[in-house]
């Protein structure tokens, strides 16, 4: 008889949503073996930012029970709430109404669990995990996708910083095991919480290697064809790019083409205006994942934008873009910090990466890829450099190896 793995993620599919994505591609491995059944518990849709894609619907295949809970929040009373009182919206986040209502989950749930795996983020998933450990009494794999109460890019003060800094150490003590996505984050926890060190593993953002191509004679574009597709908020800003662009001759910029895509908040979408330019392009948020992956393949190079973040010990982000991208098999341009994640699995292997005030170097490496562009295209973009190591079904097994190991 299987045993059943209680499997807590907000961001299930088919929500499009970064996390969902990562979500999907270990679900699908997760599902294709005889020793568990999976109890999904996941919040209804619609879900605020995370908009519903019908082509993820296939994603959530191999699920036997998938409960549905509705989350309470409103993107304007949470703007306001953040001005006058963050403690009452991140709770660790403005989807704490999920996890409040766990007793529905319980009533719900139609099998007893053997073990309870949760997705963050959002944070509340890993909350709402922790309340059902409690009921179930069973042992409990938390997965962080990123750093959480000294987060440096979603920056808590006072007593929200507080009241997260509690939730944090709570779930950390309560969880058998810490999935973390880098070895910096790693360090980062162990520095944080050394009488838990042998909590965390390492299981990082994957691909899935079902989409894996071979490399097709390359056809070359008019233009090089720069792309990127993700989010544009806060500092995370393709302000450094189009420095670099604008600056450059307009004979040069004539050979070159810059397309923008993804969600980009008010500040960032001025930028588009602010640096106007015929060879600059920003089609907004995209609706699918799949056209998000047709728009990365038509590029010659790719553009990856990382959380500019002043403390090295921090940079420790693991965008799962980059695993997109590697998909992709394109050349990688990046603006990320000395030492972070993203440059260690970038630099020299899949492209180049440049700190985010180094306008020049990022203005000089365009130039050096139109020199290429024009007299080593057949060679020079095309990185078949795919690591095995963020292979979503070598990192599926050794999770089922854990869960196995546990129970």
């Amino acid at each position: 008889m299987k045993k059943t793995v209680l499997f807590v993620s907000i961001a299930f599919p088919p929500k499009f949503d970064s996390e969902g994505l990562q979500v999907a591609k270990y679900f699908r491995y997760l599902t294709k073996q005889e020793k568990f059944d999976f109890t999904v518990v996941t919040s209804a849709i619609p879900t605020l930012f995370m908009p519903y894609d019908a082509s993820l619907e296939k994603a959530k295949e191999g699920a036997k029970e998938i409960v549905e809970i509705k989350i309470w929040e409103n993107k304007y009373s949470n703007f306001l709430l953040r001005k006058i009182a963050q403690q009452l919206v991140d709770r660790p986040d403005s989807k704490w109404t999920f996890y409040a209502q766990w007793r529905k989950v319980i009533s719900k749930v139609k099998t007893q669990p053997a073990i309870i795996y949760s997705r963050s983020f959002p944070a509340s998933s890993a909350m709402m995990a922790m309340k059902l450990k409690a009921y179930y009494k069973v042992p409990w794999v938390m997965h962080l996708s990123d750093p959480w109460a000294d987060s440096p890019v979603n920056v808590l003060t006072g007593s929200t910083k507080k009241l997260n800094l509690e939730m944090e150490r709570l779930c950390f003590e309560n969880a058998d095991k810490i999935c973390l996505t880098s070895y910096e984050t790693i360090d980062f926890y162990t520095k944080k919480y050394p009488h838990l060190k042998e909590k965390f593993e390492y299981f990082p953002n994957v691909y899935d290697p079902a989409d894996i191509k071979p490399i097709a004679t390359p056809k070359k574009n008019d233009k090089l064809r720069f792309v990127y597709t993700g989010g544009m908020a806060g500092n995370r800003s393709p302000e450094p790019f189009l420095k670099a662009i604008t600056k450059l001759p307009k004979h040069i910029q004539d050979k070159l083409e810059f397309v923008f895509s993804g969600y980009a908040d008010r500040q960032n979408a001025a930028l588009f205006d602010q640096y106007k330019c015929d060879c600059i392009q920003y089609l907004g948020h995209l609706d699918t994942y799949q056209e998000a992956i047709t728009l990365q393949n038509s590029a010659d190079v790719l553009l990856l934008i990382d959380f500019p973040i002043k403390e090295k010990e921090k940079r420790m982000y693991f965008l799962s873009k980059i695993l997109d991208y590697m998909i992709a098999q394109k050349y990688i341009l990046a603006t990320t910090g000395a030492g972070s994640t993203c440059n260690s699995v970038i630099e020299g292997k899949l492209g180049a990466c440049f700190e985010e005030e180094n306008i020049e170097g990022i203005q000089q490496h365009i130039l050096f890829l139109l020199a290429k562009f024009e007299t080593e295209y057949d060679t020079f973009f095309n990185k078949n450099n795919i690591d095995s190591t963020f292979d979503a079904q070598v990192n599926a097994n050794r999770l089922l190896a854990l869960f196995e190991k546990m129970t």
